[in-house]
């Protein structure tokens, strides 16, 4: 009994291998697949079989012979249309919506403004947008998860805090899980970002590194050992909620000013719109504004850039992870703050490279999809890599 349940194990964890291979390359022959896992062909061939009968996999004609010649290897991949999952991004002011194919492709994106609404408005805008996704999306076997992105505090899939949006009586779970039978998963929106660098970008085989997320807040995704690292309660990575050392202001006072406070993207708008008395200021404004040469605008993005490399330096210094990535909208729309941040943070000392990720209104959704795959597929603990 006990030796059947190990080749039980062995055999489950083959399948994995397999479906591992096939989502880490566009196409693949069994007998590749049999040469990366060290398995006989024909091993290989009975495990793809199981795969196809789930509908996970399609064989999609021959591949190039080799230079000996031979008979041309029948080329495999993940099949897209199996199904699709869909993930929201709770915002402040939007709700940012994505589906995406099996296999991770983006199906379509869009951003539903959702300013001065209640949250049961933004309930009723999702269930609306699930319906549609519903009559949108032809596949195989219809929608297999939904992603919810939060910007605030996630434990054992159960927000504890939500500062920009009130969820206060609201069990995302419970709800959408009920009403259409598939596995809800709630996540910071920094630690989404971090998988998206992961799993999307490709890391250089480096397997710690932090994402830095610059939005309304400021927080960080931690990758550790290849994992999510989501520390004590998932509050780990929440940066913006430090405690600045200001005039009169100990680290531990009551008062003392967060540093998402005084460096956030909102933080900024707000200091903007009161140097140049403005009633209403979004990013696009700023951007225009810093593209207009105003002098005044140049100087306080100026001095936000170099006090994210501070924040960097901080958090480096602390998890010394290998690379750092930055998520923000504003720095992708004004390139050239990237390059004060990394002048600021060479003078300080930082050693590890910092990198813009791309696609900053993407990262936290592709996250979503991935982290809905593994799970769907109780593969967690496998590596798995998608085309951005």
């Amino acid at each position: 009994m006990k030796q059947l349940k190990t080749q039980d194990l062995l055999h489950q964890r083959n399948t994995k291998l397999v479906l591992r291979e096939m989502f880490n390359h566009q196409a693949i022959s069994r007998v590749d697949i049999a040469r990366q896992l060290r398995l006989n062909k024909s091993t290989v061939s009975s495990l793809y079989s199981e795969l196809e009968k789930k509908g996970y996999t399609v064989e999609i004609g021959a591949g190039e012979s080799t230079k000996v010649g031979g008979r041309r290897p029948v080329m495999l991949k993940i099949n897209a249309r199996h199904g699709y999952f869909l993930s929201f991004d709770l915002g402040f002011n939007h709700l940012h919506v994505m589906a995406n194919y099996f296999n991770g492709d983006v199906v379509y994106f869009h951003r539903i403004s959702t300013r001065g609404e209640a949250i049961q408005q933004i309930l009723a805008a999702i269930d609306n947008e699930i319906q549609k996704a519903f009559q949108k999306i032809q596949t195989e076997t219809g929608l297999l998860g939904i992603c919810f992105s939060v910007h605030g505090v996630v434990s054992n899939n159960t927000v504890v805090t939500s500062p920009w949006v009130d969820l206060r009586g609201v069990d995302l779970v419970a709800n959408f899980s009920a009403k259409y039978a598939v596995p809800v998963v709630l996540e910071n929106e920094a630690n989404l970002a971090a998988i998206y660098e992961r799993d999307f970008n490709g890391t250089d085989g480096k397997e710690n590194i932090l994402m830095v997320s610059i939005h309304k807040g400021i927080g960080a995704g931690i990758i550790w050992n290849n994992q999510l690292y989501r520390g004590f309660n998932g509050t780990a990575g929440e940066i913006g909620r430090s405690l600045m050392v200001t005039d009169g202001n100990s680290a531990g006072s009551d008062k003392g000013q967060k540093v998402e406070d005084y460096c956030s993207e909102d933080a900024i708008i707000d200091q903007i719109k009161e140097k140049k008395k403005l009633a209403h200021l979004v990013r696009d404004d700023v951007v225009k504004l810093d593209q207009a040469n105003d002098t005044e605008v140049q100087t306080i993005l100026a001095n936000f850039s170099v006090a994210i490399a501070r924040i960097i330096f901080n958090v480096a210094t602390t998890l010394a992870p290998e690379a750092i990535y930055i998520n923000s909208p504003l720095i992708e729309a004004i390139p050239r703050l990237m390059d004060q941040i990394k002048s600021a943070g060479s003078q300080l000392g930082i050693q590890q490279p910092v990198k813009l990720t791309n696609n900053s209104s993407y990262a936290t959704m592709l996250g979503g999809c991935s982290l809905l795959l593994h799970q769907v597929l109780d593969m967690e603990d496998f590596d798995l890599h998608f085309a951005d």
